[in-house]
C-alpha cells in the first residue's frame, strides 16, 4: 500500500471523517505543517499494511504497545478497545483524520485517580505502515503524570500514531515524552489532540533526538482558566527531520499558554517548530507567550521556526513571541578553552546550559542526568 493513494471511498462507515478529508485534501509538500519535513518520498513508497489487532494482556507496572498493540497494562487499570471514538473535527491535520479512518480500534484509557502512569511505545516491524491510537482520559480534580517511551528498531517503516486526551476540570496533567530514533529509514507521524477542562492544566514535555524522521502534531483546546504549558528539546543529527507543530485554541476567558523550545541541530539534521497560538473572541483576558531558539553546530544544517499569533478580542493580558537561531557564543567558548577545558567539553558545557532552563521546569534531576547520558553517547 501507498499511503498516498488512499481511496475514501472504501470507508462509508465514517462519513464524517471522509468528508473532512475531502474537504481538506491529502497531506503534500504544500501543507503548510509539512513543508519543510520531506513528506512526499515517505507517503509515496510501497509498505504492507499491518493494523493493529487485540491480543491477551500481560500484568505489568507499565503500558507497553508493540507496533500499535496493547501486549502489558498495570492490573487494574480501565482499558478497552473502542470502534470510534469523538472526532475533534476543528483539528489542522490531514493525517489524524487519516489515522482515526484507518485506525479499526482505539485503545480508551480511563484514568480516574491520581497518579503516574508510563507508557512504552514499540515499533518492531520492517517495511510495513502501522496505524494506530489512543484515548486517555482524566477524570476532574486529579494529579497525573504520564511517561512516555519509544523503542526503534524498525526499519524502512512508517507509523501513524496518536492520542486524543481529555482532562477534566481542574486536573493536572504532566506528560513527559522521550522520543529516540536513531535509525534513519524510519518514520512517524504523531497527530494528537487535548482538550483542557475549566482550571485545568496541561503541561507537556517533548524529547526529540536522533537521525530519524518524526512529527508531532498539536491540536489543543483550552476551556476558561486552563493553562497550557509546552516545552520542548529537540536534537537533529544526520539527515534527521524532527519536528513539532502546534494549533493551539484559547475558548475560554482567562486561559493561559507558555511556550518553550529549544533545538540543538548538526551535520545535516534540520528541526521544525511551527506553533500557532489562537485567541478566539470569548477568551478575554487570556496570556500567551512563545519562545523558540536553536543552536547550530556547523554549517550544515537547517531550522524551520515560525511562532504566530491570531488574536480575535481586545482585551488581551499578555502576547509575546520569538525566535532566534544561531551558532554557540564564540567568546564564552575561548572563555571556557582559556581555562583549560577542550573544546568538545566546552561545547557540551554550552548546550547543556542552554537547555537548563526546561530542565529547571521539569524539575526531574533523574531524568536530567538519562538524557545528559543519551545526548553524551549520540552528540
Amino acid at each position: 500500500m501507498r499511503p498516498i493513494d488512499l481511496d475514501l471511498n472504501t470507508f462509508p462507515e465514517k462519513k464524517a471523517i471522509v468528508q473532512k478529508l475531502r474537504s481538506m485534501g491529502m497531506p503534500t509538500p504544500k501543507t503548510e505543517h509539512y513543508r519543510y519535513f520531506g513528506i512526499r518520498p515517505i507517503l509515496e513508497r510501497e509498505y504492507t499494511l499491518r493494523l493493529p489487532e487485540r491480543v491477551p494482556v500481560e500484568a505489568s507496572d507499565s503500558i507497553e504497545i508493540v507496533d500499535g498493540v496493547v501486549t502489558k497494562a498495570p492490573e487494574g487499570l480501565f482499558i478497552e478497545y473502542l470502534p470510534q471514538v469523538r472526532v475533534d473535527d476543528s483539528h489542522y491535520d490531514q493525517v489524524y483524520y487519516i489515522n482515526h479512518l484507518l485506525t479499526p480500534m482505539v485503545v480508551s484509557i480511563e484514568l480516574e485517580e491520581s497518579g503516574e502512569l508510563r507508557i512504552v511505545h514499540k515499533f518492531t516491524q520492517n517495511n510495513t505502515f502501522t496505524p494506530y491510537r489512543l484515548k486517555i482520559s482524566v477524570s476532574p480534580k486529579q494529579k497525573v503524570k504520564i511517561l512516555e517511551e519509544t523503542v526503534v528498531v524498525s526499519e524502512s517503516s512508517l507509523y501513524f500514531y496518536g492520542y486524543d486526551m481529555e482532562i477534566g476540570e481542574e486536573s493536572r496533567v504532566t506528560f513527559i515524552s522521550s522520543r529516540i530514533t536513531h535509525i534513519h529509514q524510519f518514520a512517524l507521524f504523531g497527530s494528537h489532540s487535548i482538550s483542557v477542562g475549566k482550571g485545568g492544566e496541561f503541561h507537556l514535555y517533548t524529547f526529540d533526538l536522533g537521525s530519524g524522521r518524526t512529527i508531532h502534531n498539536y491540536h489543543t483546546i483550552l476551556h476558561e482558566k486552563a493553562l497550557n504549558d509546552n516545552n520542548h528539546i529537540l536534537f537533529s543529527k544526520g539527515e534527521g527531520r524532527l519536528g513539532n507543530t502546534f494549533h493551539i485554541e484559547h475558548r475560554g476567558k482567562e486561559s493561559k499558554s507558555l511556550q518553550l523550545s529549544r533545538n540543538i541541530l548538526k551535520d545535516r539534521g534540520r528541526g521544525i517548530f511551527d506553533g500557532l497560538l489562537i485567541v478566539k473572541n470569548p477568551a478575554k483576558y487570556s496570556s500567551i507567550f512563545q519562545d523558540s531558539r536553536t543552536i547550530l553546530l556547523n554549517s550544515g544544517p537547517f531550522m524551520v521556526s515560525k511562532p504566530q499569533m491570531e488574536i480575535h478580542t481586545e482585551f488581551i493580558t499578555e502576547a509575546t513571541h520569538g525566535s532566534t537561531t544561531g551558532h554557540l557564543d564564540g567568546e564564552a567558548l575561548f572563555y571556557l578553552r582559556q581555562r583549560g577545558i577542550s573544546l568538545e567539553e566546552a561545547k557540551e558545557m554550552l548546550v547543556l546550559s542552554f537547555l537548563d532552563e526546561i530542565f529547571q521546569k521539569l524539575g526531574d534531576e533523574e531524568f536530567r542526568r538519562e538524557f545528559i547520558t543519551i545526548y553524551e553517547e549520540n552528540r
